[in-house]
């Protein structure tokens, strides 16, 4: 194989966590309808549980549908079908007002792996290319606030969010456009996430290397996929590779 000259990593559960991600999504949204009663009230806005509950539909059918398809959607999408499941119809302004409500509840709540920018230091000090790429709805600039608080942004060549792409992992067309802006061929990338489907899949597919970053999430694992590794934490990957570049002379 080619000689690795960048690394690709997932964001969540990989570079970061969100702590009891599915158990902390009602406060999420009743977050944004509380924002959204304040900012615009409005006749016909329904109480914070009918909002939850729209918005909690609204959010499961867009990750069925990203699992069946593997295409994507931005935040807009996801907050239309909501208001949508309601029976209510908003303009633009109420749809931003709406999703600057839950940008607010997510604001600090990410968690940095403790060994994820001296990964990404080592890496970057050795003269490798860094690139992420997230499947999420979640817009850009939310996710690139969890990267500056941590101070993981400045580390990165290319940032790939799948809310601003018609695709999501495992679709090849979203690993080609991560290596594209990082102007390294897949064939010298590697993929690292904690999804074997989804990120290491989706890798191989293109003809990357792929690690799998172990954890006990009751993620698919099928037995087709293999990983060209595995670890159990970011801070084997530096070694990791190294190795495989002595390897190829």
């Amino acid at each position: 194989m080619a000689r690795v000259e960048a690394v690709i990593f997932d964001l969540g559960g990989t570079l970061v966590d969100w702590p009891e991600w599915d158990e902390d999504a009602p406060r999420r949204w009743a977050i944004s309808h509380e924002y959204l009663s304040r900012e615009l009230p409005r006749n016909g806005l329904p109480g914070a549980d009918e909002y939850v509950r729209a918005m909690l539909e609204a959010e499961e059918e867009h990750w069925r549908v990203v699992r069946e398809r593997q295409t994507s959607a931005p935040p807009e999408a996801l907050m239309r079908d909501g208001f949508r499941r309601l029976g209510i119809a908003v303009g633009e302004r109420e749809l931003l007002v709406a999703l600057d409500g839950y940008a607010q509840a997510v604001t600090g709540w990410a968690v940095a792996f403790p060994d994820a920018a001296n990964t990404l230091e080592m890496l970057r000090s050795e003269g490798f290319r860094l690139g992420l790429l997230s499947n999420t709805w979640w817009a850009a600039d939310w996710h690139n606030a969890d990267l500056a608080a941590h101070g993981l942004d400045r580390l990165l060549d290319a940032v790939v969010y799948t809310s601003t792409l018609p695709h999501s992992k495992p679709h090849p067309s979203v690993f080609r456009e991560v290596t594209r802006r990082l102007g390294v061929a897949p064939e010298a990338c590697v993929m690292i996430g904690d999804r074997m489907i989804d990120d290491v899949g989706g890798a191989l597919g293109v003809g990357m290397r792929a690690v799998w970053r172990r954890n006990t999430m009751p993620w698919p694992v099928p037995p087709e996929i293999t990983p060209t590794a595995i670890v159990d934490s970011l801070s084997e990957l530096p070694g990791l590779i190294r190795k495989w570049n002595e390897a190829e002379g």
